[in-house]
C-alpha cells in the first residue's frame, strides 16, 4: 500500500535544479527549483466594453483601455516593484488576486500575441507598449522559471466517501474531524512517524505528498502549511478532499534517470501480449545489465528496443522528479548510484524488473 501511495500528491510537473537553500529569517528555509514549462509571466489586463470575457460593469472604451495601460507602464518604469500591487488593484483579469501571476506554461498555451511579447522580454522585463489581445490590453512582465518549492511527507485521517478512501474506512466525516483534533493535541516532530503508522488511512506510514509552488494547482492550505515550517516541522490538520492531513516538511531533493522495464505475466499493468514468467523477466533484465555495463552509451537504444514501459519509445527517459515521488525501490537504487552509472542488479517493483541508470539533473 505504501509503495503505491507515495505519488498520491506528487506532481511530476517540475524539472531543473536547486538554486539556493537559505531562509530569509534563518528559521524558515527556502528552496528554489526550475518549474516545468517554457515560459513564466505576470500581467495586468485592462479590458474594455465588448472585449472577450469582459465583465458587464466595464464601460471604458478601447482607446481608454489602451491609455490606462500606457499610464501603468509609465508607473512601472518609475518603480517596477509596484507590479503586484498594481495588478491587484487595476487588473481586470482573474489573476489580479495573485498579483497578476500566471505561473508557468508550455509554448502554444497562450494567445500568440501575448506569448510573442513574453518571449521578447528578458526575465524581469516589462513590455514597453500595451499588448492587445481579444481580452483587452496587457501590461506583461516575464518571470523567472526558478520558483520556491515547499513539500514533504504526511498522513491522512480519511472518512467514508472521501476520494481514494479504502473500503475499510467506515468513519463519517464528523468522526474523522474529531479524531484529527485529538491527534492535533499530541502530535510533534518526535512522534510523527509513530502516529503516521497508527492513523494513516492511505498508507502504512508517512507518505511523500509532493513538492509544490504557488501555481494554483495544489490546495493553498496545503502549500501554506508547508511554507510555515522549518525542516522537520509538523502541522495539521489540513482539510483536503482525501481527508484530514498532518504534514511534515522535508528538504527536497531532485533525481533524474532512465529505466528499462522488463515486465512479466501478471505484473501490474503488464500488456496481455507479455507471457514471460517472473524468473524469465529477472534473467532478461540481468542480461541487459551485462550488455549495458559494456556499452552504457547505448542505454537509450537498448531501452527503445526492449522496454515494456511507456517511456521505452523515448529511450527510457524518466525526466526529473523529486525524491519520494517514485516507488521507494527507485529512490534506494538512485541513492547508491553515481551519475551515469547503471544499477548492477535489476530493481523489482510491482510492474516488473527495472534496469536503472542515474542521470544528472539538468541545469
Amino acid at each position: 500500500m505504501k509503495a503505491l501511495s507515495c505519488a498520491l500528491f506528487a506532481l511530476l510537473l517540475f524539472a531543473g535544479c536547486a538554486k539556493h537553500d537559505a531562509g530569509s529569517n534563518g528559521d524558515i528555509p527556502t528552496q528554489e527549483f526550475r518549474a516545468n514549462g517554457d515560459l513564466a509571466g505576470s500581467h495586468i489586463l485592462i479590458a474594455f466594453s465588448g472585449a472577450m470575457g469582459a465583465d458587464s460593469t466595464i464601460t471604458r472604451t478601447k482607446e481608454e483601455a489602451r491609455e490606462k495601460a500606457v499610464k501603468l507602464i509609465a508607473q512601472l518604469n518609475e518603480d517596477p516593484s509596484q507590479f503586484e500591487k498594481l495588478a491587484e488593484t487595476e487588473s481586470d483579469g482573474p489573476s489580479a488576486k495573485s498579483g497578476g501571476n500566471l505561473g508557468v506554461w508550455k509554448k502554444g498555451s497562450m494567445v500568440p500575441a501575448f506569448e510573442t511579447a513574453v518571449e521578447a522580454l528578458e526575465v524581469g522585463g516589462v513590455t514597453s507598449e500595451p499588448v492587445e489581445t481579444p481580452f483587452g490590453f496587457h501590461v506583461i512582465r516575464r518571470n523567472s522559471m526558478m520558483m520556491p518549492f515547499f513539500g514533504g511527507d504526511g498522513f491522512f485521517i480519511s472518512f467514508k466517501g472521501a476520494p481514494r478512501a479504502p473500503q475499510t474506512v467506515t468513519r463519517e466525516k464528523a468522526e474523522a474531524e474529531a479524531l484529527a483534533e485529538e491527534v492535533k493535541t499530541k502530535i510533534n516532530a518526535d512522534n510523527f512517524d509513530d502516529l503516521a503508522k497508527q492513523y494513516n488511512d492511505l498508507g502504512d506510514g508517512a507518505i511523500f505528498l509532493g513538492a509544490f509552488h504557488d501555481d494554483g494547482q495544489a490546495p493553498s492550505d496545503l502549500v501554506n502549511a508547508y511554507k510555515g515550517l522549518a525542516y522537520g516541522g509538523v502541522s495539521g490538520p489540513v482539510e483536503l478532499p482525501f481527508g484530514y492531513a498532518f504534514v511534515r516538511r522535508t528538504k527536497l531533493e531532485q533525481r533524474a534517470g532512465a529505466h528499462i522495464l522488463v515486465a512479466y505475466q501478471g505484473a501490474m499493468r503488464a500488456k496481455p501480449s507479455i507471457t514471460r514468467s517472473r524468473e524469465q523477466a529477472q534473467a532478461r533484465a540481468k542480461e541487459l545489465i551485462e550488455e549495458l555495463q559494456q556499452h552504457p552509451d547505448q542505454f537509450s537504444d537498448v531501452a527503445k528496443e526492449n522496454s515494456d514501459g511507456p517511456t521505452g519509445a523515448k529511450g527510457g527517459d524518466l525526466g526529473v522528479w523529486f525524491r519520494g515521488q517514485m516507488i521507494p525501490a527507485f529512490d534506494v537504487a538512485m541513492d547508491s548510484l553515481d551519475v551515469n552509472a547503471i544499477d548492477p542488479q535489476p530493481v523489482e517493483t510491482p510492474f516488473g524488473f527495472h534496469v536503472i541508470q542515474r542521470r544528472a539533473v539538468p541545469e
